[in-house]
């Protein structure tokens, strides 16, 4: 149906892409911005809604509070194809009347607020097309020696994290499988080789509770799809092309603010410096992606979901568990053909994800990986050993459902993925390297732990990896081997209980394992609770420390709140005094969580 006479409507010009006149069977149109330099998109759409009384606080949605907090009730995010009664000859003609919505699984996905879009009478505040901040020259030769060479585990050297650390790449001695075929999550853990790790900074080295930087790249498979969304072609994708940024720090990761000029491709930008996944729903890619469709249907939806109008929608999208990926919005919306320059400067940077030690970080010797032999070979073989200093770190795999493709898929986590990737490889023999950088060996668990000095270290799933080390370290102190106790909460013991009979010979007495689903049926959190002795014993030593680690969702407050029972049980205080002595136990550093 053709929207109404009296309707405002973007000009004609505006729409214009080529000389081609669009059709359902034609061939992909030719990239071309919508807008004209003298005709902006938003005063298309607000040009006459400037002088309108009409146009006032009730045309925009009024259940956001503009914060980008917010939070829709579920009714204002299902597909509703009725007519609202609130548009029955209450409020101007709509433009939006004669919108064809796309009806592919991945739009569906995003439950947009049909009938709001439709009873929109002026798209209101559309935000402004961001400038591209970088350009991209192309090589006059294009034949295959002029492929830019690329390494999927290798990372660019113009990669920089934060001063005064650089990535390198450190092979993989070993990787396996720390839980069971039936285990809710898969977690690994990894040998690195760091013997020549160069001394970055004099005083500055691998720390018991340290964590380690990982670059990683994205996934390949994704990176394919996005190039054939975007209609680039393996060959042109792998050329090598000159990247000029007028400034800024990308695509390093935390380098110096400067305009530069490297030599790369685009699947090297693609892979190794922006994020594909994480914190892409923004204000500015729906912008762009407005920007350059050919389609209006499309085009008005995304410029609503850009307006004051659709706030309450983009910030219920963006605030979501899982937001829309780039792979998801260009499949909802297939019309969108940004130029590839445009698109990755509203793309957020690709950010290192950290991973505390699992082991105290001491120099011993192991087998050299290119020449395996016998642990009972003879002396002359045993020639072949060499000196490796190894780090360890445990890595747990996250996952989500993706309901949106043809067949429903898993939405891995960027990094852990990348990991289980290497683990396969290494597992079968392969020899792999891990992009990475020393990271953080000033964080709280490596500052804060000492060599004396009773420690309760309380931890659930992977949190529980970094406290592996602390005990390595305390019990070869003789002085120690009575004052460090360890709280591991899992699922079920026979198959995800991490570092099972790794503790020492003095597992039994320093570590209680708590199974949430089988066995005692119980959270970490209660046993703090049925521990409350031993708790009160430590923190209430001069130089006791209490330590936790895991998920910050129900482990990490439900283990707060069972500390604060504690000090009201054995310490007599009353609920307002027991969470003041838990902030000064903080402040005194005796107090310590990570939690993600």
């Amino acid at each position: 149906m053709a929207p109404p006479s009296s309707a405002v409507d973007l000009p004609d010009s505006a729409w214009i892409k080529s000389d081609i006149i669009e059709s359902s069977s034609s061939p992909p149109l030719p990239r071309a911005r919508i807008t004209t330099l003298g005709t902006d998109f938003t005063r298309a759409f607000t040009s006459q809604a400037i002088a309108d009384p009409q146009l006032d606080a009730d045309e925009v949605d009024s259940e956001c509070c503009g914060g980008g907090r917010c939070f829709v009730s579920t009714s204002t995010m299902t597909l509703d194809t009725a007519t609202p009664s609130s548009l029955s000859g209450t409020l101007p003609p709509s433009p939006l009347v004669g919108i064809d919505f796309p009806t592919t699984r991945a739009f569906n996905s995003l439950r947009l607020p049909l009938f709001k879009i439709m009873g929109s009478p002026r798209l209101l505040g559309v935000a402004t097309l961001p400038l591209s901040n970088i350009d991209i020259l192309r090589s006059a030769t294009t034949g295959d020696g002029n492929r830019h060479r690329f390494d999927h585990f290798q990372a660019p050297d113009y990669l920089k994290p934060h001063f005064p650390y650089n990535v390198h790449n450190v092979p993989v001695l070993a990787a396996r499988l720390l839980t069971g075929p039936e285990a809710v999550k898969r977690t690994y853990h990894f040998d690195l080789d760091v013997t020549n790790y160069p001394d970055e900074m004099d005083g500055v080295d691998f720390r018991v509770g340290g964590a380690v930087g990982i670059c990683p790249p994205n996934d390949p498979v994704l990176v394919d799809d996005i190039f054939r969304r975007l209609g680039i072609s393996e060959r042109d994708s792998n050329l090598e092309i000159t990247l000029v940024t007028k400034g800024g720090r990308w695509p390093t990761i935390w380098g110096e603010d400067k305009p530069r000029r490297l030599q790369t491709s685009m699947r090297e930008i693609l892979t190794w410096t922006v994020d594909l996944n994480n914190g892409v729903f923004s204000k500015n890619l729906l912008r762009v992606l407005a920007e350059y469709n050919c389609n209006r249907s499309e085009c008005i939806i995304l410029s609503w979901l850009c307006s004051r109008q659709g706030q309450s929608t983009f910030c219920n999208l963006r605030s979501a568990a899982y937001p829309p990926t780039l792979l998801q919005l260009l499949s909802a919306f297939p019309s969108s053909n940004p130029p590839f320059a445009h698109l990755v400067s509203v793309l957020p940077t690709l950010i290192p994800r950290f991973y505390s030690l699992s082991s105290d970080p001491i120099r011993e010797a192991v087998l050299a990986k290119s020449e395996p032999c016998e642990m009972d070979s003879t002396p002359e073989k045993w020639e072949r050993v060499s000196s490796v200093r190894k780090i360890e770190v445990a890595v747990t795999v996250h996952e989500a459902l993706e309901s949106w493709r043809a067949e429903i898929a898993v939405r891995p986590g960027n990094c852990t993925a990348f990991l289980e990737r290497v683990a396969h490889l290494t597992m079968t023999g392969q020899n792999v390297t891990v992009p990475m950088f020393r990271g953080l060996q000033a964080n709280p668990l490596a500052r804060e732990f000492r060599h004396d000095g009773p420690m309760l270290l309380i931890g659930a799933g992977v949190g529980i990896a970094p406290f592996r080390g602390f005990v390595q370290r305390r019990l070869k102190n003789a002085n120690c081997k009575n004052k460090v106790w360890v709280l591991q909460g899992c699922r079920d013991s026979l198959v995800d209980e991490l570092y099972a009979g790794e503790w020492g010979a003095d597992d039994s007495d320093v570590r209680k394992v708590v199974e949430s689903r089988c066995g005692t049926k119980k959270y970490v959190q209660d046993e703090v609770i049925d521990q409350s002795v031993l708790v009160w014993s430590v923190i209430s030593h001069p130089e006791g420390c209490v330590f936790v680690c895991g998920s910050s969702k129900g482990m990490g407050q439900g283990v707060d709140v069972a500390l604060k029972m504690v000090a009201m049980k054995e310490g007599n205080m009353t609920a307002e005094e027991a969470a003041e002595f838990w902030k000064e136990k903080e402040r005194a550093w005796q107090y310590i969580t990570e939690t993600w």
